[in-house]
């Protein structure tokens, strides 16, 4: 359970928490915590949150996997909130929220899902002041008319996501831009993007990690094996499949490739890559706890991030990232700007092209020093969320005695 240290519950216990509704761009039990869910954890320390499952931005298909979590959705949204298990922990002071809306977000539909959203969220509408949006998406149907903060928090490039509606993202941030306290952008990319759209105020805060549930799990490098592992969604919107073939053909023999993750969680389907890969020597953990996966990654030597350099990924900072140097692990990346930009200054993070990266992981298979490991773990202590959410928390309150 997440609790409020003692200094914060002394400050605001003398006035009243603040009452933030955060609109998300994914399910709280999703399978992979991201951004927005350490984010939720960090602020229900000092406020109360609610959290709304995402809109769906993206248009589903009829596939079985857009079926199943329509029907999952619709399942949520018809029972009471106590009713709902929970496969992720739900911080004290937060509350989750299934809007019933329909994922078309254009005429004629929009008078249909304001009413449905607005009928979702009364909760927070009727709440007292101080009233906060904490929105990842820009597709808000109106919400921050109601209150006394806004703070748009940009983690994706998203109109470039394959299947989104990139004309909705637009319009919701164009009006976005006129009612944000401050907008957070996650990679310089974003940042770009938010000051050509208009946002007056833009900070940027690049993701960070779990550090110390991956920094406990770490294991010596005498207990280390040769794996390489690359965890996260596996999805051929981001993955660039070259590089992961010659990753499992390249360390087959000497050691392996374990790749943990859901299949293409953002739609589409990985099924023949992941044949593929399982063919050429590659081990699919499946979906696995932050804990469980701290495990794994604890005994491994490389971490990858192999991701193909597109509109999307160029603003993508990863987190994984973090989560492996804290896990003791060298990173070898493509060249995302996020990447590269701290690989100037962290030996311990490679960047490659598609045609050396195999040969760099392989490189860096070789047996490593104690030494070496503590100074991977140490060199992604400051990129956790327990700094960071000071950060966010301390922010929300001047934009809350700014807005007063």
């Amino acid at each position: 359970m997440v609790t409020a240290s003692v200094p914060e519950q002394a400050r605001f216990g003398e006035v009243s928490l603040p009452n933030v509704l955060m609109l998300g761009t994914a399910e709280w039990d999703s399978p992979i915590a991201t951004n927005q869910h350490y984010v939720a954890r960090e602020l229900a320390r000092s406020a109360n949150v609610t959290f709304v499952e995402s809109l769906g931005l993206r248009r589903p298909k009829l596939r079985r996997d857009d079926v199943v979590r329509m029907a999952s959705r619709v399942k949520r949204a018809m029972r009471e909130q106590a009713e709902t298990p929970a496969h992720r922990p739900r911080p004290v002071n937060a509350e989750i929220v299934s809007p019933l809306v329909l994922p078309v977000h254009r005429a004629p539909t929009l008078p249909l899902n304001r009413a449905l959203l607005r009928r979702a969220t009364s909760a927070w509408l009727r709440s007292p002041h101080p009233r906060v949006l904490w929105t990842f998406t820009p597709v808000t149907y109106g919400l921050e008319a109601t209150a006394d903060v806004v703070i748009y928090h940009c983690v994706d490039l998203l109109a470039t996501f394959p299947g989104v509606d990139g004309v909705a993202v637009g319009r919701g941030e164009k009006t976005l831009s006129s009612r944000t306290s401050v907008a957070i952008a996650t990679s310089q990319a974003v940042h770009e993007h938010l000051v050509t759209a208009g946002f007056p105020r833009v900070e940027l805060l690049q993701n960070v990690a779990d550090v110390s549930v991956f920094t406990a799990a770490s294991r010596p490098a005498a207990e280390r094996r040769p794996a390489v592992l690359f965890s996260g969604n596996l999805t051929v919107h981001k993955l660039d499949m070259r590089i992961l073939e010659a990753v499992a053909t390249a360390v087959r023999g000497r050691g392996e490739l374990l790749l943990a993750g859901p299949l293409a969680a953002g739609g589409g389907s990985f099924d023949a890559e992941l044949r593929r890969l399982e063919e050429l020597g590659a081990r699919h953990l499946g979906v696995l706890t932050p804990a469980q996966l701290a495990e794994v990654a604890g005994t491994c030597a490389v971490g990858l991030i192999p991701y193909s350099i597109n509109d999307y990924t160029r603003g993508v900072s990863p987190l994984k990232c973090f989560e492996y140097l804290s896990s003791g692990l060298s990173v070898v990346s493509t060249g995302l700007p996020s990447v590269t930009e701290l690989a100037r200054t962290n030996p311990h993070v490679t960047m490659a092209a598609v045609d050396d990266f195999a040969h760099r992981v392989v490189e860096l298979l070789q047996p490593v020093s104690d030494t070496v490991v503590t100074d991977r773990m140490t060199s992604a202590a400051e990129h956790g969320w327990e700094g960071r959410g000071a950060v966010l928390r301390e922010l929300l309150q001047t934009e809350l005695a700014r807005g007063r």
